[in-house]
């Protein structure tokens, strides 16, 4: 686990928000404090499909198995709630790699275990002026291996480098 200081915030808020960028995740939460507190459960309700022979345009977005929202279905919402004259007074975005981005990565990495075992995630977060992301591995079964972790740690700040966003490693 890295925590990493956003320096170029304007631009990094406009990759996030107005680019596809980071539609290779999906939201597991979205918390955004304006003049109300908005929270968002990526958790996708299937129930809201059931009886309906399509999805409109945009709604299958999703992987069809899938049990969160993508950064993409999410995102127009987001950027409507930041978006303004005023800043927000904070906000927090929990997302993980979609499976292919997780499969590229393991193969890219050389990692020896089952992706469907690993899930790696970011926290991007916004108080106090700063914006930090987090990076952060949740393993399904116990493990002493530290591959996965090392390799996803050191993905993110290629990833920032390689998209021109200017981050100090803390």
């Amino acid at each position: 686990m890295i925590a990493i200081r956003i320096r170029g915030q304007k631009n990094f808020m406009a990759k996030l928000l107005t680019t596809d960028l980071f539609d290779g995740y999906l939201l597991e939460e979205a918390a955004i404090e304006t003049f109300n507190t908005f929270t968002i459960d990526g958790k996708i309700n299937r129930e809201f499909y059931d009886g309906y022979e399509g999805l409109e345009d945009g709604e299958n977005a999703a992987d069809p198995g899938a049990a969160f929202s993508t950064w993409s279905m999410i995102r127009p919402i987001c950027l409507d709630l930041i978006k303004g004259k005023r800043t927000p007074l904070s906000f927090k975005f929990v997302l993980f790699l979609d499976d292919n981005s997780k499969e590229e990565l393991f193969r890219a990495k050389d990692i020896d275990m089952q992706p469907d075992q690993v899930s790696f995630g970011i926290i991007i977060k916004f108080s106090s002026g700063e914006v930090q992301i987090t990076t952060g591995i949740s393993h399904k079964t116990f493990t002493m291996d530290k591959t996965a972790e090392k390799a996803w740690d050191a993905y993110i700040p290629s990833f920032l480098d390689s998209n021109g966003i200017d981050y100090e490693i803390l």
